[in-house]
């Protein structure tokens, strides 16, 4: 069920809910130029599918404070996602090993590595193993862990204990959100914990992640933005407190746009 491809106009709505928030069917209706009832099939295919949650009127996240699924993120921004990604692997060397860990836009990169040479990728990610697995130049390490099965990742101590065996090259980590004071955050406290063991166990820490995550609001403190290397994103915020806090930060950040090669 949950891989039912869903409609361009249901991808941009669900892209309206992630950066803007509540949407209301009658102003989607006006958006769209379509009747009240066409946009509520489109929501009732979402929130049949977990994406989203209905209410009186609208529709919003599923559950406030939590992480959508990993099907439904991968519909989110996917050109701003495929972008950041590709700009990444283009700045990964031959011969490197690299972390790659949990989120939607770190599968992205996966694909986008796929043609490398002589990596060693240590992943506890599903979707990355899956999309590396008939890569013949890309040797790939899948930890052992708790499966979750929306995320379709790994999580617990099998985790961390196996990344602190490498030492790597790169660690491309995602965040759940982006915050001026506390940096990266996210939903789950074991999320957060596997993201620092990648961070403390690598040379470059590279962080991808799209300009949408400055409007999430997400419990955990994962990092502040001092312990990475690079950030990579789409475009950022015109907030002056995130951009002071890059700058603070001194990151070397990046952005990614379609003429960049």
């Amino acid at each position: 069920m949950g891989q039912r491809i869903i409609s361009s106009r249901q991808r941009e709505i669900l892209a309206l809910i992630e950066t803007e928030g509540v949407q209301y069917i009658e102003e989607l209706a006006r958006r769209y130029d379509l009747t009240t009832q066409t946009i509520r099939r489109d929501i009732n295919a979402l929130c049949d599918l977990g994406h989203a949650r209905r209410f009186h009127g609208g529709v919003d996240l599923p559950v406030e404070g939590s992480n959508i699924s990993l099907n439904a993120r991968a519909q989110l921004n996917r050109r701003a996602k495929r972008l950041i990604a590709k700009r990444v692997a283009a700045d990964i060397g031959t011969d490197a090993t690299v972390f790659l860990g949990i989120g939607s836009t770190v599968r992205f990169v996966a694909e986008a590595l796929r043609d490398h040479q002589g990596l060693t990728v240590i992943t506890n990610n599903i979707h990355v193993a899956l999309s590396l697995c008939d890569a013949p130049s890309v040797e790939v390490h899948l930890t052992g862990g708790l499966l979750r099965h929306d995320d379709r990742d790994v999580v617990g101590t099998d985790v961390i204990r196996f990344v602190e065996k490498f030492y790597a090259t790169y660690a491309i980590v995602g965040a759940g959100a982006l915050s001026p004071l506390n940096g990266l955050m996210d939903f789950s406290y074991s999320e957060a914990q596997i993201t620092n063991a990648l961070l403390e166990n690598s040379q470059t820490q590279i962080l991808a992640a799209d300009v949408s995550k400055w409007t999430r609001n997400a419990a955990v403190r994962v990092a502040p933005f001092s312990k990475l290397t690079r950030f990579y994103t789409d475009r950022l915020p015109g907030d002056a407190a995130a951009t002071n806090a890059l700058a603070e930060s001194s990151l070397d950040v990046v952005t990614c746009s379609e003429d960049m090669t």
